[in-house]
């Protein structure tokens, strides 16, 4: 299976999770509360699942890896590390199109970001 499809199941299987838990506590959920818990639930998958993504790039980089890396940075708003990602993404593509695309978009993030 496909470490994007992992990624799904997990974000998906989380949503449920939380759902059940706030309902089985007699406690009617929110949409406010149910996405809050949610957004840092899934912010924590995502977390997590890049730094297992990073570890296996050491050994064995591939250009589809640091993209997902760059994904789930960008996602948590960590513009600077996405840059460094979609930049080892971009060079081992031998200077692809859909890299140089997201590692510009990153750095042009990462750029906006400094200058609050």
């Amino acid at each position: 299976m496909s470490i994007l499809k992992v990624l799904s199941v997990f974000v998906i299987a989380l949503w449920l999770a939380a759902c059940g838990h706030a309902t089985k506590n007699g406690v009617e959920p929110t949409q406010e509360g149910l996405a809050t818990k949610t957004l840092s639930a899934e912010e924590a998958e995502v977390e997590q699942q890049v730094a297992r993504i990073s570890e296996k790039l050491k050994d064995e980089p591939t250009v589809k890896g640091w993209l997902l890396v760059g994904d789930g940075n960008m996602y948590l708003k960590r513009y600077d590390e996405a840059v460094s990602a979609y930049r080892e993404a971009y060079i081992l593509s031998d200077y692809a199109d859909e890299p140089k695309r997201k590692l510009k978009r990153a750095m042009f993030l990462a750029t906006i970001a400094l200058s609050k």
